[in-house]
């Protein structure tokens, strides 16, 4: 069984007044969107896999009003969970994260699983040019691109939206999908609704929709700083948590803990504070427990063992459990100068 989505070949009348309070008005189910353009080679864009992160609605609605009459690339646009979107959720109980259920996901067969198994066999039957992934960050993050796959075609898409690029290897998400189909990228463009993320976002969509060609040759570090994230903290199911050092809670973080996102933490630095002996979870990117060889508890505090930048920090209780409490990440170094 396949969730049930829609297909259109042009945008339906009020596509630009929307907003995701009522987007099921025009957008009742997830949507498929085919508009054709000057250039046959397709940008596919998916938007609002996460309902709550709507810049990618705002985005869309900016590009194609200033291509209403002559759109320089074909796009194939996918509108994601809608329903998360109308209720401002990123997904709602019982749903399936819409970004983690992509083709090659760990997650059990679903129907929400089976149509995004079809939308990337539709796109796969059309000439693409890139894929792009619009998300934003519940907590404060610089403007980066993330991809699955740190080939040179990625990473030249990454370095056209910031010079800070992360890899990172989740299964599931929809970028991953792409990888071996054509460049892909996931954007994370700050907090929902943040103009700058918009803006950001717009000018980086104005450039693929007329750019001919990616370089053939790898971005030098000047041009695109990656950074890898290969480490995910969960606060433990059984452990209460603040952002308040002085709370009555198993585990307490600084009141500004958000802010240290993209930032150094060092082995001697505080992380956080508990009063239990295993408040965190951490696994790596196969899924292996590796909290004792990443932190430790000295009298009540939280430090890592090595010197690491989160990202991703949110201070939304609700993300924390949902998804994580952040990443930890290191530089992505696996290449020699010599290949610049």
């Amino acid at each position: 069984m396949i969730e049930k989505f829609d297909r259109l070949h042009g945008l339906p009348d009020g596509f630009f007044d929307i907003t995701t309070a009522n987007i099921r008005s025009l957008f009742p189910n997830p949507t498929l969107v085919q508009l054709e353009g000057r250039d046959p080679r397709f940008l596919f864009i998916s938007i609002l896999l996460h309902g709550n992160e709507y810049t990618g609605l705002k985005v869309m609605q900016q590009v194609l009003s200033d291509h209403a009459h002559d759109l320089p690339r074909s796009i194939l646009l996918f509108i994601g969970n809608v329903r998360a979107a109308e209720a401002n959720r990123r997904f709602l109980p019982g749903q399936v994260d819409y970004n983690r259920c992509w083709p090659g996901t760990d997650l059990e067969p679903s129907p929400t699983s089976g149509m995004m198994q079809r939308v990337v066999e539709i796109a796969h039957g059309l000439p693409l040019f890139a894929a792009i992934d619009i998300h934003n960050n519940t907590g404060k993050n610089p403007h980066y691109a993330c991809i699955t796959d740190p080939k040179m075609e990625n990473q030249n898409l990454a370095a056209r939206f910031n010079r800070v690029g992360m890899v990172f290897n989740h299964h599931g998400v929809s970028t991953m999908a792409f990888n071996g189909i054509c460049p892909a990228a996931t954007l994370e463009c700050g907090k929902p609704g943040d103009p700058e993320g918009i803006k950001h976002a717009c000018r980086f969509l104005e450039d693929m929709l007329t750019l001919g060609e990616l370089p053939h040759k790898r971005p030098t570090r000047h041009a695109l700083h990656l950074v890898e994230s290969h480490l995910t903290l969960n606060v433990r199911d059984d452990v209460s948590f603040e952002f308040d050092p002085d709370a009555d809670a198993d585990l307490r973080f600084e009141p500004d803990f958000e802010d240290r996102n993209f930032t150094l933490f060092d082995p001697q630095q505080v992380f956080g504070y508990t009063r239990v002996a295993r408040p965190i979870a951490i696994t790596d990117t196969d899924g292996h427990d590796v909290t004792d060889e990443i932190l430790r508890v000295e009298e009540g505090k939280i430090y890592l063992n090595n010197t690491m930048m989160p990202a991703m920090i949110t201070q939304d209780k609700l993300v924390v459990r949902q998804d994580c409490l952040c990443h930890l990440l290191q530089d992505y170094l696996p290449y020699h100068e010599t290949e610049f």
